[in-house]
């Protein structure tokens, strides 16, 4: 009897995320059953025989009820990216294998950010902003020495994981200089890999863009407070694509008052801002709706990586990206 899959959308919806071949895929190793919501009555009633979970977005807690009905359960396949919101403890002691597909995530995140970067440094959306306010006078304005353009530009990266190494990579197609900060790598790997490890305050004094990667953890709340923000150098820029919580957003608001600095925040703390918060209406600060993460079709690279997994674990071979237990506590 084939081993059976469980996927955690109705047919329909895991559409979105697993195309056809990928499903095809699957279904040449093992019975794939949809399950649908998990919210939904009788979800729990349809996992006595489920071998491997996989889903995306909405995966259940694995949970001691959910365990109990699941007595099978040997592997979850996520195909999105931090597993936190549905790992526990039990599940890691049942040795359950559980795989992540924020290597994926990480590729749109990255893009973004660099797009921020090129942008930042062109002065882009300072230059959009005066002349839709001042007309001809705000674009003869955009031709002052104040740009400083991409050639032998400095950008600090502030966490070298799946999403800082992305961005780190795609930046090497450009003339630029790369400073880096995480406490948790390695110093000369990073110098192999063509940039500099500094400390924190030291990479916001230097850096033409300050660009935000690090995890949402305990360590990290706040890191980016009034002492790195009044050390970043006068018309530098700060780009958060991680979580608000890392970011003192008083320590923020007080350094763009003074017109020094610059900042495009895709997060923030909360999601959205209060609807009085300077955020919206600082005319140095530009505001997106967490949208750098993976949207249309991007979501269905999440589910080929979970897919990929899910053949290898079928096939008996280790998971490409596995996430254990003692990984959790420096990861988003």
């Amino acid at each position: 009897m084939p081993p059976i899959v469980g996927i955690t959308h109705s047919h329909r919806k895991a559409g979105k995320f697993f195309t056809d071949e990928a499903l095809a895929a699957l279904a040449e190793h093992a019975e794939l059953r949809f399950l649908g919501n998990a919210k939904e009555p009788g979800f729990h009633q349809q996992l006595s025989d489920v071998d491997i979970l996989i889903g995306s977005w909405g995966m259940p807690q694995l949970n001691a009820d959910f365990l109990a009905a699941a007595p099978q359960l040997r592997a979850v396949c996520y195909a999105a990216g931090t597993v936190k919101g549905f790992v526990t403890d039990a599940s890691y002691a049942r040795g359950i294998v559980v795989t992540t597909a924020m290597h994926a995530n990480a590729i749109p995140v990255a893009e973004v950010s660099v797009a921020l970067i090129l942008l930042a440094n062109k002065r882009w959306f300072v230059c959009q902003d005066a002349m839709r306010r001042d007309g001809e006078m705000g674009r003869q304005s955009c031709y002052g020495d104040g740009h400083p353009g991409n050639y032998r530009s400095t950008v600090g990266l502030i966490g070298y994981g799946a999403i800082g190494r992305a961005t780190h990579a795609l930046l090497q197609a450009y003339d630029l200089q790369v400073l880096i900060y995480d406490p948790y790598a390695n110093a000369d790997e990073i110098a192999a890999q063509g940039a500099e490890a500094v400390e924190l305050v030291e990479l916001a004094r230097r850096s033409d863009v300050v660009s935000l990667h690090a995890p949402n953890i305990p360590a990290t709340r706040h890191m980016m407070n009034r002492e790195v923000f009044a050390a970043m150098r006068d018309g530098a820029t700060f780009i958060n694509t991680a979580r608000g919580a890392l970011v003192d957003e008083d320590a923020l608001v007080a350094e763009l008052r003074t017109g020094r600095i610059y900042a495009m925040l895709d997060v923030t703390d909360p999601e959205p801002p209060a609807p009085d918060h300077p955020f919206w209406t600082l005319p140095n600060c530009w505001l997106t709706p967490h949208r750098a993460g993976s949207s249309g079709r991007e979501v269905q690279r999440m589910g080929a990586y979970a897919v990929e997994d899910c053949l290898r674990i079928l096939r008996g071979e280790a998971p490409r990206y596995p996430v254990t237990q003692d990984m959790l506590a420096t990861m988003a």
